[in-house]
């Protein structure tokens, strides 16, 4: 399902990102900076959010993602 609109960006490109990192991402910013892009208007931050929440295990949703982890072009990955 796409989640941002304005980037075209889908909840399992999303989730593949954060699953993939070896970092705690703080905000809906980060994940955007790590797909390569940047927050446009906004509507889809609440997503984005929710979907790190998941990750963090702050709901039980996490447990039932279906993972696909790829390298994506990240600085923050790169670092490590």
């Amino acid at each position: 399902m796409i989640i941002c609109s304005c980037n075209v960006i889908s909840d399992t490109a999303i989730r593949n990102i954060v699953t993939a990192a070896d970092i705690t991402f703080g905000s809906p910013a980060q994940v955007y900076d790590c797909l390569g892009c940047t927050v446009q208007c906004g509507l889809c931050s609440r997503s984005v959010k929710r979907i790190l929440d998941e990750r963090q295990g702050d709901t039980a949703a996490a447990a039932v993602w279906p993972v696909q982890a790829e390298p994506a072009p990240c600085a923050m990955m790169s670092a490590a």
